[in-house]
């Protein structure tokens, strides 16, 4: 039984009939151990559900028809599942119940033993090397001075492509799989702007900028190659390069942080004002007396990274066996591998398990993984794959092996149902001694 510890009068938005613990007030020590012991180290995550206001869903988070616009916010659709994230986000969404932000919106939570939940990121902190292990403890220490898991993991499914856009201190990268779109034929025409044109000059995009709002479109995905993405395959988008993903539903991993810069002032989904454009950029990465001054955008844009002829094949990510997780009745791949931006930053493997299959499981970092098909059970939590998902309802379909299973020789992965079992895993930064599909570190 979790141990007695306060409850905060908030509530998840998408969970308003579970208790959300203060992990703040003490007992979050304790908490960490319940969830521990009840499961082998393997906690259970939360569907964590977000919505963009410039952005219209595309349906394919397998929410029932019902949940994709809650009445209480205001006419913004769903399109969002964050799976990892111990940062706040920012989405302009305002909860009319209220009139502030979702509370706690995209966090990651846990289910408790005893049906409670609690903040992830308050276990991290009640015992680091316990969840994430001395490595990756470090590094995040290094990076956020506090311990926090430095990758975020969420899907996001749009029904149009999103505003064309940039990140100045976000890279992030790309898994558009068949199991999360269902149907799309390979020659599926769904395609990301990336970067601008070789023969683009800093006049014609300054112009382009100077016009943003002031017309009919400021036109700057007309700069832009488009490029199709291989479904099943991985792609890297490194920080300061203009993108546009497609309208498929893609999983993608980044850096711990929500920041972005909106380029464009017209998309499928509507009009994108000028304090829009800047109103999740941070001001240590744009300052906020810096908004609208077109010069400065273009003096800061790295026009080098955006004009790379050689971009796809830079970033792009075929997948490759992953020769360590293969075995009988069980395939492995590496959909997002390799350095960019000069190290290791994060990696997807694939594991797809046959019907009676199982294998032991046991990578070097602990990590983050989600359910794309299939039933069966990852140490003790049984997971399975669900549609048709109600809000306020529990799924158990996202997890988090932490370092305490790997000390105890990793967990048991079975299929335990009549079709291939489909987990998808997230790796954050420098997780492997030797970086899948390069050098050994």
């Amino acid at each position: 039984m979790t141990a007695s510890s306060s409850i905060l009068a908030d509530k998840l938005h998408e969970y308003p009939q579970h208790d959300v613990i203060d992990g703040t007030r003490g007992g979050s020590d304790a908490i960490l151990d319940d969830c521990i012991n009840s499961s082998d180290g393997v906690l259970q995550l939360l569907h964590r559900y977000a919505g963009r206001t410039f952005c219209t869903p595309g349906k394919r988070l397998r929410l029932d028809a019902q949940s994709y616009y809650p009445d209480y916010m205001n006419g913004t659709g769903l399109d969002e599942i964050w799976m990892g994230c111990t940062v706040p986000i920012v989405t302009g969404v305002i909860d009319t119940r209220t009139n502030k932000a979702p509370f706690r919106e995209g966090e990651s939570h846990v289910l408790t033993p005893n049906g409670q939940v609690i903040s992830l990121q308050d276990l991290i902190l009640a015992n680091p090397e316990t969840v994430m292990g001395k490595k990756i403890t470090a590094f995040s220490k290094s990076l956020y001075g506090d311990p926090t898991w430095p990758i975020v993991s969420k899907k996001f499914d749009n029904l149009n492509p999103i505003p064309h856009h940039l990140h100045w201190s976000k890279w992030e990268v790309y898994d558009i799989n068949s199991y999360d779109n269902p149907g799309v034929c390979p020659s599926h025409y769904h395609t990301t702007a990336m970067g601008l044109y070789p023969f683009i000059t800093k006049d014609q995009f300054l112009d382009c900028m100077k016009s943003f709002g002031k017309g009919d479109y400021n036109g700057v995905r007309h700069l832009s190659p488009h490029t199709m993405m291989h479904i099943d395959n991985g792609f890297v988008m490194p920080n300061g390069v203009l993108h546009s993903p497609t309208d498929l539903c893609t999983h993608e991993l980044h850096v711990t942080m929500d920041e972005h810069f909106l380029a464009e002032d017209l998309t499928l989904d509507g009009r994108i004002g000028a304090a829009d454009a800047f109103y999740a950029c941070r001001e240590e990465d744009y300052p906020k007396d810096r908004h609208e001054d077109w010069e400065y955008l273009v003096e800061k844009f790295d026009f080098a990274a955006n004009q790379d002829p050689e971009f796809v094949l830079k970033n792009s990510r075929p997948a490759i066996t992953a020769e360590e997780f293969a075995g009988d009745g069980v395939d492995a791949k590496w959909i997002v591998y390799g350095d960019f931006l000069g190290d290791q930053k994060c990696s997807i493997l694939r594991l797809i398990i046959e019907p009676g299959a199982k294998t032991k499981f046991c990578p070097e970092s602990p990590t983050l993984f989600h359910t794309n098909g299939g039933s069966g059970r990852v140490g003790k939590l049984n997971v399975r794959y669900h549609q048709d998902m109600k809000l306020g309802e529990l799924y158990p379909e996202i997890g988090f092996i932490t370092q305490a299973a790997l000390n105890n020789g990793g967990v048991e992965i079975e299929n335990t149902g009549n079709e291939p079992l489909v987990l998808t895993f997230d790796f954050p930064q420098n997780a492997h001694s030797k970086t899948p599909g390069g050098a050994a570190k």
